[in-house]
């Protein structure tokens, strides 16, 4: 049986990255879940920082109002690692006291993590990993490291086990030191942020799960969705993220009937199942009474026994004795 949002429905993906692409929603991301930009504002995040051009100051980093992001090459080819193709990746920019900091950032929307060969999180640590990799040669050349940049790889999974559902898990590279009192700078070893967005098919109780769970899981209108979505998160839908909305919502219908479908086709062959052992244990027992009931009769007529003698020696049950003495 097909999950409700199965993998291999590529117009409902090619959506959702669509929708994740919207500068408006990756700020939300950023800011509620990263916490680098935990302390700034969302209109900052959207229209400065994210692809932000990291040559200006702050205070020259003019306000952009392109809503979708331009991204990176999501293609990552290695002559002995293979081919990897990411979802979304962007860059982003974090003014700070004393430099501005450089982000990779990686949003990878899960449709489900039901029934799938491989555990998730190993799969984002080598997403991880490759994106470190990747930047030799593009990001920095040669052995000069220090142009290293920090990345992060969020995943927003959807239709997750309910023991997942609502939650985010963080994982990033610590120091601890074994021997010794040197601790090294936090942003020579800090590169790698993986970030785990857990829906869910239940209601959500954070922030910025409640907003994916609305946009990906919620059999709302657009316009419904809009309402909500400017009312209760401050954003503004523009005519293009509209029609997306409508169309994961027009996708998103038949993907629930199919598995309403399914899930009615399996309950039925179950039921079947169960009334099938049922007769048959049923039909049994009926084939042994007659069999226990032509024994004793046998019996009867060949030895001269009386019904409850003939019965008695051929062990059947007192319950069994029962049922067959008003047939003899």
């Amino acid at each position: 049986m097909k999950n409700v949002l199965d993998d291999q429905n590529a117009a409902y993906d090619a959506l959702a990255k669509k929708i994740l692409s919207g500068k408006a929603i990756l700020a939300q991301i950023l800011k509620f879940s990263v916490k680098e930009f935990s302390d700034c504002t969302l209109e900052d995040i959207e229209g400065k920082y994210i692809e932000g051009d990291p040559t200006l100051t702050i205070n020259t980093v003019p306000l952009d109002d392109i809503p979708y992001i331009k991204g990176r090459n999501t293609e990552s080819k290695s002559p002995t690692e293979g081919f990897v193709t990411f979802d979304i990746i962007f860059d982003a920019i974090l003014p700070t006291d004393k430099e501005v900091a450089k982000f990779i950032i990686n949003v990878e929307p899960q449709k489900t993590t039901q029934n799938i060969h491989y555990k998730l999180m190993k799969r984002a640590v080598y997403y991880a990993a490759r994106l470190i990799s990747s930047q030799k040669e593009k990001d920095f050349h040669g052995d000069y490291y220090n142009n290293l940049k920090k990345i992060f790889s969020i995943w927003v999974c959807m239709d997750v086990q309910n023991y997942r559902a609502d939650s985010i898990q963080e994982y990033r590279l610590t120091e601890k030191v074994l021997h010794g009192n040197f601790h090294d700078e936090v942003k020579n070893y800090d590169l790698i942020t993986i970030i785990i967005l857990n829906l869910g098919k239940n209601p959500t109780t954070h922030k910025l799960l409640d907003l994916l769970h609305l946009i990906f899981m919620e059999l709302k209108s657009s316009e419904e969705k809009a309402k909500i979505l400017h009312n209760d998160f401050n954003i503004e839908l523009s005519t293009d993220m509209r029609e997306e909305l409508e169309k994961m919502g027009g996708l998103m219908q038949p993907l629930l009937d199919i598995a309403v479908e399914q899930t009615t086709e399996r309950v039925t062959k179950q039921v079947t199942e169960q009334v099938t052992k049922r007769v048959t244990a049923e039909v049994a027992t009926e084939t042994e009474k007659k069999s226990k009931l032509e024994a004793v009769r046998n019996a009867m007529e060949s030895w001269g026994l009386t019904a409850e003698d003939a019965m008695k020696g051929l062990k059947i049950s007192p319950k069994l004795q029962a049922e067959l003495k008003p047939l003899i």
